[in-house]
């Protein structure tokens, strides 16, 4: 009898799953429909995930320097700094630094900054040509007590004497902040 008992349990139960296998290969066939509709939703939404992980990397690879350039200018409520006031720089290269610039106005405000050469140690050099800048010259809106870090591209070129160049960086309007930096030009 038990024998009788588990031969009819397990043909009903081959039975069963022989129909709900015919179920789910219709539901399958629904799904594949219902995947095809969707496939341009997933299509669309592929694009921003990518974005997600870019700003974060921009976020990370943000410069030691800059950050404690940043911490730096707060801490000690500077107008305005410079990453290195005195540095060599091989000619035909560069060096990227960083500057910033912090609000002490009572209201946000706009800034021009001008990097430039006046003098060198060498009397052939021409300061104004050989070395060249390449940087943010406005910032504006910048917000009472904020502070903003910029990179400074800094490039000797060819005819660069090897000698040292007296620079300076201006912050305006009206003489907001002045910075005098060196830069040696060496031989390569």
């Amino acid at each position: 009898m038990r024998k009788i008992i588990l031969l009819v349990l397990v043909i009903g139960l081959f039975l069963i799953s022989g129909c709900a296998e015919k179920v789910e290969d219709e539901e399958t066939i629904d799904d594949s429909a219902d995947v095809i509709e969707e496939a341009p939703e997933v299509t669309e939404q592929e694009p921003a995930e990518p974005e997600e992980p870019v700003e974060e990397e921009a976020e990370e690879t943000e410069p030691k320097e800059a950050v404690e350039l940043k911490e730096k200018i707060a801490d000690r409520k500077n107008k305005f700094a410079i990453t290195q006031s005195s540095f060599e720089i091989e000619r035909k290269t560069e060096k990227t630094l960083y500057f910033g610039v912090m609000n002490q106005k009572d209201e946000a405000s706009d800034f021009t900054i001008e990097f430039f050469c006046d003098e060198a140690m060498d009397s052939r050099a021409k300061p104004a040509t050989d070395i060249i800048f390449e940087y943010t010259d406005t910032i504006e809106g910048l917000g009472k007590d904020q502070v903003e870090v910029f990179p400074l591209v800094v490039k000797a070129t060819e005819d660069a004497k090897p000698t040292e160049y007296r620079c300076r960086a201006l912050v305006g309007p009206e003489s907001y902040a002045e910075k005098a930096f060196f830069i040696t030009v060496v031989n390569p």
